[in-house]
């Protein structure tokens, strides 16, 4: 209990004394978060299509912007002194720019194929109950992809990581992490809450538009990066590392059986075999344990030869 209360101030004592440097945050990405929303917005009026499928675009170029987002508030989670904000955000859109491209066109088609099948199997679920089941499966399926994007925004801007390790190791830690996940969960449906409130008590439809901007320019992106990064960056961070640790002591390993192996073939004591060259090469002769041909114990015994030649011209 102790240590829940602890993280709680802890939590708001990070957001409320970076809150100006969240608030910035939120200037630099919502510049390509309202121009490409627009854009998006009006393209799906012109063509007449009204389809969720132009509505979801936007994500594909704006979500390399959210790297810029990730690493400000990183920076703020793991508790660096005097965290900057312009630079380092637009360091990390070029940084990791490629990347965040295939992040977003992963997310837009996980959240198109999630919001699709779930609005489509609750509608058949209706008249047939057998939809609800199919149904179930769609919003597992949209909260595990949930709790993996949870890692693959802060993941990719602090480690150095192929895209198949970056969705392995984030996919592990969804189910790997579950006490975090939900925590990020909770604190992301809260900040909706809050959003939410504020919006629907707009008096009118200009009002209800200025409240949405100002939500989307000033407080909810980078907040919910920040709520992600608190409850996920710590133990992801001791995740990986201990992993790059396990991996090097087990690379050390091999080297050193591997070094052991070739000291111990180097030791091979070839004078108590009947080596004669002109006899069978094809006979079998029992040899360190094992029952090796003549022919190859006679390569080996020349291969040992020839390397304490050189060892002693050396």
């Amino acid at each position: 209990m102790e240590k829940t209360k602890l993280g709680i101030t802890r939590f708001f004592s990070g957001l409320f004394r970076n809150f100006h440097k969240l608030l910035l945050t939120n200037l630099l990405f919502a510049v390509p978060l309202v121009l490409f929303g627009l854009l998006f917005h009006y393209i799906n009026i012109w063509t007449g299509l009204n389809t969720s499928f132009i509505t979801f675009l936007p994500i594909i170029f704006v979500f390399p912007f959210f790297a810029g987002v990730t690493i400000v508030t990183r920076n703020i989670v793991r508790g660096d002194e005097d965290v900057k904000v312009i630079k380092p955000f637009f360091k990390a859109v070029k940084d990791n720019l490629v990347y965040f491209i295939i992040h977003g066109i992963i997310l837009y088609l996980a959240i198109f194929f999630c919001y699709s099948s779930i609005t489509l199997y609750w509608k058949l679920a209706e008249s047939n109950g057998i939809f609800y089941m199919a149904f179930g499966i769609a919003v597992i399926i949209a909260v595990a992809m949930l709790f993996i994007f949870y890692n693959v925004p802060v993941m990719t801007v602090t480690f150095d990581l192929s895209l198949k390790n970056i969705y392995k190791n984030s996919a592990l830690l969804s189910f790997g992490e579950l006490k975090n996940n939900f925590f990020a969960t909770l604190g992301l449906f809260l900040l909706f809450i809050f959003c939410a409130t504020v919006f629907f008590t707009a008096p009118n439809a200009t009002a209800l538009v200025i409240v949405m901007i100002a939500l989307s320019v000033l407080l909810a992106p980078s907040v919910a990066s920040y709520i992600m990064n608190f409850y996920i960056y710590k133990d992801m961070e001791a995740v990986i590392m201990n992993s790059d640790e396990k991996a090097a002591r087990l690379r050390r390993e091999i080297e050193a059986k591997k070094a052991a192996q070739k000291q111990e073939e180097e030791k091979l004591d070839f004078s108590s075999l009947d080596l004669d060259e002109s006899k069978d090469p094809e006979e079998y002769l029992y040899f360190n344990g094992k029952m090796i041909k003549r022919k190859v114990l006679i390569e080996m015994k020349k291969e040992a030869e020839n390397e304490q030649k050189e060892e002693e011209k050396a």
